[in-house]
């Protein structure tokens, strides 16, 4: 019976190690491992997540494609998980290869970058100001990172 317990205790601790997904960032502690600047905006917060379960938090979109254009190994794998915080719902992360991204003068994100994510572009609109904002799909962003 012991052993039984201490197998299904072993089992437990093994498939756990082997989640990935997004780590809650605490902000106002985290750095930015692009920047280095402590990440304190939900709205524009960043992580990637490697196959093997690493995490990378970023305090914004920018700084993660800046990252990924010097480190473009990290995303050519199909598993590792590249997230965004969207601007609307901030502190949840969604997959940034389907998000579009409002560059806008007024916006103020963390690097200067003007830039916010969002699920669709009809939801970026909402916050674009004076019709001076460039829509980008996350391949257009990291390509302009480079």
């Amino acid at each position: 019976m012991k052993r039984i317990c201490i197998l299904i205790t072993l089992s437990t601790l093994l498939l756990s190690a082997c989640s990935r997904g997004p780590e809650p960032v605490l902000y106002g502690k985290d750095a930015c491992w692009h920047c280095k600047m402590t990440i304190m905006d939900k709205r524009f917060a960043a992580e990637i997540v490697t196959a093997k379960g690493k995490i990378y938090k970023f305090d914004s979109a920018e700084c993660m494609a800046s990252y990924l254009a010097k480190n473009a190994d990290l995303a050519s794998n199909g598993k590792t998980l590249l997230l965004v915080s969207y601007y609307d719902r901030p502190g949840t992360f969604e997959d940034a290869r389907k998000s579009v991204f409002l560059e806008d003068p007024l916006l103020q994100s963390p690097m200067g970058g003007n830039l916010a994510a969002f699920d669709s572009k009809a939801s970026a609109k909402i916050f674009e100001k004076d019709n001076k904002g460039e829509f980008l799909g996350w391949a257009e962003l990291l390509r302009s990172k480079q």
